[in-house]
């Protein structure tokens, strides 16, 4: 099941890296226009250099939020898990000391005279 899993995600990836190229290797992406940023011109780039720029970026971005949300949550977790192992041992040593407690009472004391 893990194989086709795999098969079928890297099918979809090399479909989409297949559209990718064969629409970037059109003839209007690879026209050279400049960048209008206000009232500055930049040197003629071809289209698909801008189109490429902004998904890199776009998937610099969300890599960059995705490993500060796993960088946070992972320390949450981490905290939490700390916590439950010292409540756990807290439980057991209380545990421990109740079944202490209930056995000494149940024992007959021998020291009593009749």
């Amino acid at each position: 099941m893990a194989a086709l899993k795999w098969a079928v995600l890297f099918l979809g990836a090399f479909a989409v890296a297949f559209v990718i190229i064969i629409t970037f290797s059109q003839e209007p992406f690879k026209q050279m226009v400049p960048a209008v940023i206000f009232t500055y011109h930049t040197r003629p780039v071809a289209l698909y250099w801008y189109v490429a720029g902004a998904l890199g970026t776009g998937f610099a971005a969300g890599l960059s939020i995705v490993l500060y949300q796993y960088i946070m949550l992972h320390a949450a977790l981490y905290k939490k898990d700390r916590r439950i192992r010292k409540l756990e041992a807290d439980a057991a040593e209380r545990n421990a000391s109740l079944q202490k407690n209930n056995h000494d009472a149940s024992l007959p004391d021998v020291h009593q005279q009749p």
